[in-house]
């Protein structure tokens, strides 16, 4: 991953981390709060039911008692029976009166019973909720007398329009005994979902019920026993957790809105401060990268403050450091190479003058002493004396063309048209590899083609040397390169041996009686003008073979032809692989 991917995600995550973190508190608190909020609800609604439930029995009780205490109705009922003058009258009016006086008192259900000794005790003397009921008997009165002045549940037959049922009540009663009359006074409510929902209403989320069993996690709000003290029916509460997930869903959608918007936030951010910090640093590399081609004349335009300027400031300085030094460094090279010329001319020229010099001294002692065979002698001597001066000549012409090497002139070149070329100027040794498709590089034809033919005759030469007029071979082999393109010229001679494969490149080392040691020189000079590289490596049968890499894009800009320009001679070989 490259830095700039490198950056943004470092700042994203950075900027996620925390932001998820906070985040997930946050979140984690709303909803302990909402959940709080809705258990808070359920016990104030519990509480509230609690005081309903409480003041619900007290006003029972109190309208209960009024009705012992002073009731026209039950008082006039006592008469009768204190008189004996109960009878159908007597029931017939309570079926008319009985009704509406417990509608009055907001009661479900209404007894009057016979509350004196004996068999009659338990007869109903008036029903206000089933009138028909008169006459008969419920075991009421003793239940009362258990209770005191409690509620208790019990079961009580109504009338409903399709007949009649048995319903769970909350019964109140008292007995009020006059002149040897009594009367017991029994009032009840419908214990069901009307009793909830009159006690507490439509308050969401909290709902009451009531159940003979009270299931598990329910707040309970009371229970009602019955006349034997067990318990009944259990009044409780619950809390519909709908609500509490839909506000738990829509608090869950609206992070997942506000973490996307955070992330969107952040990579904005982050890529920001990536190209702030990486666009530079992407320029340094380029620059750099320029600077390794060749191009020291690279400078950055600074325009920063910080760190990073100080960077690019510090690699402008860099650059022109090495500018200074490469010229430094340039100018010690050719002095020192010039100084290996001119030792190495020295050294070929002696050869032979050394020849010529005792030549002429011989011809002079033969001349001076006016000796016979001086005219016999002349001729031989004068012709050793020329070939020599010819072989001066030859000399001097190599190392000028060396040393006035041009620069390359780069054009786009296909080098199979080069090869072909080579191939038909080499004879019927050279044999040749090379592709179908186009292989072309930027590159000067003309130097390209004295190359080719400079190894390919070299290859020739050493391979007649060793096999004579026939058997010789040299192949000549062209391929696509990753970096533009491959040259490998091969022969089947006696090869180079490993310790002069670094030294073959160098100006006036031959292995050959009448080489003048510039052919290979002048090879590597023109490859590396063209930043290319050669190496010596093994050929055909151990024979010698000269290996090429030619970039694609051509002759660096750096590059000059001549050793008195500013760019590094290309004298130094590498290894061989």
């Amino acid at each position: 991953m490259r830095i700039r991917g490198r950056l943004l995600l470092s700042f994203v995550l950075a900027a996620l981390v925390p932001l998820g973190a906070l985040g997930l508190l946050l979140r984690a608190s709303l909803i302990e709060r909402i959940d709080a909020e809705h258990y808070r609800q359920l016990s104030t609604r519990v509480e509230s039911a609690r005081r309903r439930v409480d003041e619900q029995l007290a006003a029972d009780r109190r309208a209960v008692d009024a009705l012992c205490e002073h009731d026209a109705v039950v008082d006039g009922l006592l008469l009768d029976l204190a008189t004996g003058r109960y009878g159908p009258a007597t029931e017939q009016e309570m079926v008319r009166v009985l009704p509406p006086l417990m509608r009055g008192r907001r009661f479900d259900a209404l007894f009057l019973l016979d509350a004196r000794s004996g068999s009659g005790r338990g007869r109903i003397l008036g029903s206000g909720h089933y009138p028909d009921q008169v006459g008969g008997r419920a075991e009421l009165v003793d239940a009362i007398a258990r209770v005191g002045e409690g509620a208790f549940v019990d079961t009580v037959r109504v009338r409903d329009g399709a007949g009649t049922r048995d319903q769970q009540e909350l019964l109140t009663g008292c007995v009020v005994a006059r002149d040897g009359a009594a009367v017991a006074v029994v009032a009840g409510r419908v214990l069901g979902p009307e009793y909830a929902d009159e006690l507490l209403g439509d308050v969401s989320p909290v709902r009451l019920a009531m159940d003979s069993e009270m299931p598990a996690g329910a707040e309970p709000i009371t229970t009602f026993a019955d006349a034997t003290g067990e318990n009944a029916l259990a009044l409780y509460a619950t809390i519909d957790d709908a609500p509490l997930e839909r506000e738990i869903a829509l608090l869950r959608e609206r992070s997942a809105y506000l973490a996307g918007a955070a992330l969107l936030l952040a990579v904005l951010l982050a890529l920001g401060f990536t190209l702030t910090l990486s666009r530079p640093l992407a320029e340094l590399e380029e620059a750099t990268r320029r600077v390794a081609s060749g191009d020291l004349a690279t400078e950055m335009r600074v325009r920063r403050k910080d760190e990073v300027g100080s960077a690019m400031e510090a690699f402008n300085a860099m650059t022109k450091e090495l500018a200074v030094t490469r010229r430094k460094l340039l100018r010690a090279e050719r002095i020192a190479a010039w100084r290996e010329v001119a030792r190495r001319i020295a050294h070929e020229i002696k050869n032979p003058l050394q020849p010529i010099q005792m030549e002429i001294e011989t011809m002079q002692k033969l001349h001076a002493r006016k000796h016979p065979s001086f005219d016999e002698e002349f001729p031989a001597g004068a012709k050793m004396i020329l070939e020599e001066v010819r072989r001066l000549d030859d000399m001097v012409t190599e190392f000028s063309r060396f040393a006035r090497l041009p620069r390359p002139k780069a054009t786009e070149v296909d080098l199979r048209e080069v090869v072909s070329h080579v191939e038909g100027l080499g004879g019927d040794e050279v044999e040749v590899v090379q592709p179908a498709e186009a292989v072309r590089v930027r590159a000067d034809r003309e130097q390209l083609t004295q190359v080719l033919l400079n190894l390919v005759q070299n290859g020739v030469d050493a391979a007649r040397a060793r096999h004579g007029e026939s058997g010789g071979r040299v192949r000549l082999t062209l391929e696509p390169d990753p970096e533009g393109a491959l040259l490998v010229v091969e022969d089947n001679g006696p090869g180079i041996p490993e310790a002069d494969r670094l030294k073959v490149f160098e100006p006036y080392f031959t292995t050959k009686a009448k080489g003048t040691g510039l052919g290979l020189a002048i090879v590597h000079r023109i490859v590396g003008d063209h930043g290319g590289a050669i190496d010596v490596d093994e050929g055909i049968d151990g024979g010698a073979a000269f290996v090429i890499v030619l970039p694609a894009s051509g002759p660096p800009a750096a590059i000059e032809a001549s050793l008195t320009d500013d760019a590094v001679p290309l004298n130094r070989p590498s290894e061989p692989g």
